[in-house]
């Protein structure tokens, strides 16, 4: 007997299509053959194409592990979701790219973000810096996976066409790429994107510091 549809069987059907073939190879038809049913219907489950999409974001973000409290140092409980977050785009490079495109327009995509404020408000974060710190750690980390799953980070595979090789820039023109050069083509990413996330939550610690001080006097 064949497993009946549900909004959960179609997003993930939708899922492994654009893990496989890409977000242009995403279409009803595509998706209704590959769940076994006709186009039709898929749409008591997920009403146009921009659900579809939104459930996509969502399937992702819910990889996302974020934790429930901050029973031992804020600053550890963000490194756990933003490295979540990146490993989140590796597994789903084809599809990450709408996450950094579209709003987050399901409730349990919303739960995380609202998880994620917790977090931040437990720390001690007034309200407007909150906010800040948050933009800042998701604007961060979102644009380090991008340009990973991309391919578009500088010195990025320069052996591939369309992308400059650092190294191989004329010195006199370009003196610090070519200087950086070597750095650039072979970076570790994972200590690159670990360095520069304990800079920002650094500076976002001192502030919060400064900020609760500021409300004590």
């Amino acid at each position: 007997m064949r497993e009946p549809l549900s909004r959960q069987r179609v997003l993930e059907a939708a899922l492994r299509i654009v893990d496989a073939e890409g977000l242009t190879a995403l279409t009803m038809r595509r998706l209704g053959r590959e769940l076994g049913v006709e186009a039709m219907s898929l749409y008591r489950h997920v009403p146009n194409k921009e659900a579809l999409l939104d459930g996509l974001v969502e399937l992702i973000v819910l990889e996302i592990d974020v934790p429930a409290s901050i029973d031992s140092d804020w600053k550890e409980a963000t490194r756990h979701v933003l490295r979540s977050y990146r490993r989140a785009a590796h597994s789903h490079p084809n599809a990450f790219p709408l996450v950094t495109m579209r709003p987050l327009n399901t409730p349990e995509a919303l739960r995380r973000l609202d998880a994620n404020f917790e977090i931040l408000r437990q720390a001690g974060f007034d309200e407007s810096t909150a906010i800040v710190a948050f933009r800042t750690l998701a604007g961060y980390t979102r644009g380090f996976a991008l340009e990973e799953v991309t391919g578009r980070a500088l010195g990025a595979q320069p052996q591939e066409a369309g992308h400059v090789d650092p190294r191989s820039l004329p010195a006199d023109e370009f003196p610090r790429l070519s200087e950086l050069g070597p750095l650039l083509v072979d970076a570790d990413r994972d200590a690159e994107f670990e360095r520069g996330l304990d800079l920002i939550l650094t500076g976002l610690d001192a502030e919060r510091r400064a900020t609760t001080r500021k409300a004590r006097r």
